[in-house]
């Protein structure tokens, strides 16, 4: 089982939480993701619900090893489904942390104010 919400569990944005539990959707994706990637972390940073407080859509940031991130954002679209529309931005972890370093860049904000729910390095020393 993953472990989600490993950074931290609210961050102001209370679209991020429905009823302070990972979206279904989000959570079987992530899962998805991990098995078909080994990510080192994946971000949900952004979520749109409707009014009723249900996930309509939503977006991560996914940090993972790859030679070929066209071919890896290829295979995630086509081979990973989910009931819900969903996008995402993928970075290598090189390209993570040079943009980490970049005042004002994209992944600094992921990181500032996304939702940290899959961290390679946090669910590696747990056991099932």
């Amino acid at each position: 089982m993953l472990s989600f919400w490993s950074e931290k569990e609210y961050n102001g944005d209370e679209r991020m939480m429905i009823g302070m539990k990972l979206s279904p959707h989000v959570e079987q994706l992530t899962e998805e993701i991990v098995r078909l990637c080994a990510p080192e972390k994946i971000y949900l940073f952004h979520i749109k619900v409707n009014l009723e407080n249900e996930v309509t859509s939503f977006k991560l940031c996914i940090v993972a090893h790859t030679e070929e991130k066209k071919e890896l954002e290829r295979r995630i679209y086509l081979q990973l489904d989910c009931a819900l529309p969903f996008d995402f931005v993928l970075y290598t972890p090189e390209e993570w942390e040079v943009f980490l370093n970049t005042p004002h860049s994209f992944a600094g904000e992921v990181q500032g104010k996304g939702v940290l729910i899959y961290d390679k390095a946090q669910t590696s020393g747990e056991s099932n």
